[in-house]
């Protein structure tokens, strides 16, 4: 029930920049070819892992967590996932630029990277020349592209953290129920419902 990797060429132009494609319903996409191609044609790889959290997936004897093969993956934690925050969810990078570019996109579009609390992590605080903007402008109040306030609270982040540590027993929670709907409803693939009256 993946996307069919033999389109992917077809799919391909040069307007195309990235491939981002959902693990669905917890079953890892072909991520060996997706991999190959976008290594191939120099593409970002963006793994929508909402439904895959805790899956591995296996590349020439490595096995890896899906969402952690692509340049960045993504986590929902909306009620229906693995982990429940309420809302909100995750980006993660291992690639120092894009986690520059996550960080500002979530935090309205600011360019610089200092951390909440830490001050000058960027080294140009007070000492570039942005624009038309006079020399010595506070850096970390130029925004170079539209963004989004996209932080979850405290409150949200604790509750994230608590699951975090349970996540190996959601996951094995959640394939031992599937195996229990699998062999239960094992039979019924061809069966037709009445139409109700």
């Amino acid at each position: 029930y993946d996307m069919d990797v033999t389109r992917l060429e077809e799919a391909f132009s040069d307007k195309t920049k990235a491939v981002m494609i959902a693990h669905s319903l917890g079953n890892p996409f072909n991520l060996e070819a997706v991999k190959a191609f976008c290594d191939k044609h120099g593409l970002w790889l963006v793994e929508d892992n909402c439904d895959a959290l805790g899956s591995e997936y296996t590349i020439d004897g490595v096995t890896k967590k899906t969402g952690t093969w692509g340049h960045i993956g993504t986590s929902s934690f909306y009620p229906p996932h693995h982990m429940t925050m309420g809302e909100g969810g995750a980006v993660y990078t291992d690639d120092s630029e894009l986690d520059k570019i996550v960080r500002s996109f979530r935090d309205w579009g600011r360019d610089c990277w200092c951390m909440g609390g830490v001050d000058n992590t960027c080294k140009c605080r007070f000492t570039g020349k942005f624009g038309e903007l006079p020399a010595g402008y506070d850096h970390k109040y130029v925004y170079s592209h539209f963004g989004f306030n996209l932080k979850v609270t405290d409150m949200q982040a604790a509750i994230g953290c608590a699951q975090l540590e349970k996540l190996d027993y959601i996951v094995v929670s959640r394939r031992r129920n599937f195996k229990i709907l699998r062999e239960g409803l094992e039979g019924t693939e061809g069966l037709i419902l009445p139409e109700p009256m």
